[in-house]
């Protein structure tokens, strides 16, 4: 009787022609793929297992939410924006993308929220100079970042403004110098010029109380006044006619 040879055993490795077609040699590193998306819709569609989508086990970087909004192109590694990481389970499906942070809106906070490459874009930097009131109330202070981060704050306080006095300084912080009824003026006084010019009243001129003239010094008009003040009424002077033609008076 012959001997029979040893029988080998026979191992069979069977894999179906879906779960090599669904695995994930191409997978692309940032978002789902468009494999994944296209086995992801046919799964929904046919309401069954559908292929695998990648070997069990297996890693790859992903920039997406669980709700498959993906990150957009450019901001991974600026500011708050990094990828994340997926891993194939052990029938080869991926799971959710864990630790992907998208952009979001940007705060006053020193860091880049909206991943565009600029810090605190549309707020005041930290450190800004910055100035409150006007006049004598005006105070110099700087910018910082409100503690919710919705906006930047200036740490300058504005002075009490006070009554307004002639000194050549706003006071009243109202944005004029000098303005108003100044104490000390309105007051009838003498000028000490000739003619027309002799009678005026106080003003505040340049930062003091000056006795100004009422009239404004003139070519002289014949009208028995000395309209230019220098202490001689009516010579060489031009009728009042003329003077109105030329503007001089209406």
């Amino acid at each position: 009787m012959s001997a029979r040879s040893p029988r080998t055993p026979k191992i069979a490795f069977t894999l179906s022609f879906a779960f090599l077609a669904g695995l994930g040699f191409g997978c692309q590193k940032q978002g789902m793929s468009e494999v994944d998306k296209e086995l992801a819709k046919a799964r929904k569609q046919a309401g069954k297992q559908a292929a695998a989508e990648c070997y069990p086990a297996s890693m790859e970087p992903c920039y997406f939410l669980a709700d498959g909004v993906e990150g957009p192109d450019g901001t991974v590694g600026r500011g708050i924006c990094q990828e994340g990481e997926r891993t194939c389970d052990a029938k080869g499906f991926w799971q959710a993308c864990d630790g992907a942070v998208l952009p979001g809106a940007e705060l006053c906070n020193n860091i880049d929220d909206d991943c565009n490459g600029r810090v605190d874009d549309g707020f005041e930097r930290d450190g800004t100079k910055c100035f409150a009131g006007e006049g004598e109330c005006r105070v110099a202070g700087s910018y910082a970042c409100s503690p919710d981060g919705s906006q930047s704050v200036c740490s300058a306080q504005a002075k009490a403004p006070s009554t307004e006095v002639c000194d050549g300084k706003d006071n009243d912080c109202d944005g004029a110098i000098d303005d108003g009824d100044v104490d000390g003026t309105g007051a009838e006084c003498k000028t000490g010029q000739a003619g027309a010019c002799a009678s005026g009243t106080k003003q505040c001129v340049a930062g003091s109380i000056q006795c100004q003239p009422t009239h404004v010094r003139t070519v002289e008009i014949c009208n028995k006044i000395d309209d230019d003040c220098d202490n001689t009424v009516d010579e060489d002077c031009i009728s009042e006619e003329e003077a109105r033609k030329a503007g001089i008076i209406k």
